[in-house]
């Protein structure tokens, strides 16, 4: 074929990661000149491309030569490397421009384009089925161009639900068995692409279903394939969306989470070459689930991750309402990701913090009065109900459990509550919250986030 052909350049729909503001895009490819010209004579030919944005067909770069190598017969290859701002949606035209021998007479012959193109932020998408998307029900969550996905068949495309349907993608190890529905993701990525002006893009890795054993670098099939993912989409990333740990609340497997969840995210780190931040959920709930420890031990090391992990953070989920024993409903996850999305914006953007309550202090301040407080408070706590039943804490000594027979907040005092006890606290006393498979439904939370605290496990509870 006559003018230019691209051998290699980003793909139709492709996102790429911006880094201070821009990207480099490399175009390579052949050219050759249309016999007919040759017949008139040819003086010299310019391999050249320019960059539009789609919306209203505007010039971001204007025909500009590129790199090239030419023949006797007025054929050759280019290879061509430029910087591109963030943003978008680009169009990248190509054109071979031919200076004929005749006086006055030049061609622009065709090219091959790029469509669809964005400058923005890339993130990818592991875990299991809450990651994945298995909310079945419907919820408002639109389309939107500035919101791509690299799916499973390994090829860029505009992102919509389901996003890890598996046509044309053979047999891969984050196939699912069944249908998956809405994920908390496209609603991720329209919103942070709202927060940073430039367009999203998702590499989707996440199974349902999965534990953790099956993200480990020692042999694991997920973390080969979301290596494998990673040397296909550029290696470079704004972060890793992460929500994972239900396959994992069993007692051969829950005390262990937070050492191989560790272990995970520094193999990812070191495959990479740079502490990528890793923005993850807390458990949800599970209806009749069994181990209350075990998911209690899962939702601390989730939390402890956090704290103790360098660009790992962390969002809680008990709010949230399923569609059914155990995923969360489709206006849940619409939800999460709007929330998610906030919260990347402050750590990627700089833009206000949004962080859910953490306990840092439980304290005895009279013989049945326990004062908690909280960092990461926006203002102050709304309790939706006073009673000590609802409230999610729980307490327990050596000689049981201790009634928490109310819940109060102190408007003076906006980052603490108060949990009235039924006795005094006994030796050993460890006070855990939200704990449970399936534990309260209306937990307090921050009146101005409505993120409700981090779920916690036998936290020590210090004595007067």
């Amino acid at each position: 074929m006559h003018g230019i052909t691209l051998t290699a350049a980003p793909s139709d729909w492709e996102i790429l990661q911006q880094t201070d503001g821009a990207a480099a895009v490399t175009l390579k490819g052949s050219y050759t000149v249309h016999p007919a010209a040759k017949e008139v004579g040819v003086e010299h030919v310019r391999p050249v491309f320019r960059v539009m944005r789609e919306a209203d067909n505007t010039c971001v770069i204007p025909w500009t030569e590129m790199r090239h190598i030419t023949n006797k017969d007025f054929s050759g290859t280019f290879s061509h490397t430029f910087s591109l701002p963030a943003g978008g949606l680009y169009r990248i035209d190509t054109s071979l421009e031919t200076k004929s021998t005749v006086p006055e007479l030049t061609w622009m012959y065709r090219g091959d384009c790029v469509l669809h193109l964005g400058v923005g932020n890339l993130f990818i998408i592991a875990g299991q089925s809450n990651a994945s998307g298995y909310s079945k029900d419907y919820a408002l969550d639109p389309l939107s161009l500035d919101v791509h996905l690299f799916r499973n068949r390994s090829q860029w495309d505009l992102a919509s639900h389901p996003m890890n349907e598996s046509t044309l993608a053979g047999s891969l190890p984050n196939e699912e068995m069944g249908i998956p529905g809405v994920s908390p993701y496209l609603s991720f990525g329209r919103n942070f692409a709202s927060f940073s002006g430039c367009p999203v893009g998702l590499i989707q890795t996440s199974l349902g279903g999965s534990p953790l054993d099956r993200w480990m670098p020692d042999g694991g099939d997920l973390y080969g394939n979301l290596i494998d993912k990673i040397r296909l989409t550029g290696g470079r990333y704004a972060g890793i969306l992460w929500y994972q740990g239900c396959s994992d609340t069993s007692p051969e497997y829950a005390f262990s989470y937070k050492n191989r969840f560790t272990e995970f995210v520094h193999a990812v780190r070191r495959e990479l070459g740079y502490d990528i931040p890793f923005f993850t959920f807390q458990l949800n709930r599970q209806i009749g689930g069994l181990h209350d420890d075990c998911w209690g031990a899962v939702r601390l090391a989730q939390r402890d991750a956090a704290r103790e992990l360098a660009g790992v953070y962390i969002l809680p989920t008990t709010n949230c309402p399923l569609s059914d024993g155990i995923h969360n409903s489709a206006h849940a996850n619409v939800m999460l990701g709007e929330k998610l999305s906030r919260l990347c914006a402050h750590v990627l953007l700089g833009q206000p913090a949004f962080f859910a309550p953490d306990l840092e202090d439980a304290s005895l301040i009279s013989p049945a009065v326990l004062k908690l407080t909280f960092s990461h408070m926006a203002l102050g706590f709304t309790v939706f109900s006073g009673s000590g039943k609802d409230s999610g804490f729980y307490l327990e000594d050596e000689d049981g459990v201790i009634p928490v027979t109310e819940l109060h907040c102190a408007r003076e005092d906006k980052n603490s509550l108060r949990l009235f006890l039924g006795r005094t606290p006994g030796k050993n006393a460890k006070l855990s919250f939200c704990w449970e498979a399936d534990p309260t439904r209306i937990p307090p939370v921050d009146e101005v986030t409505y993120l409700p605290p981090l779920s916690f496990y036998q936290v020590p509870i210090l004595e007067p």
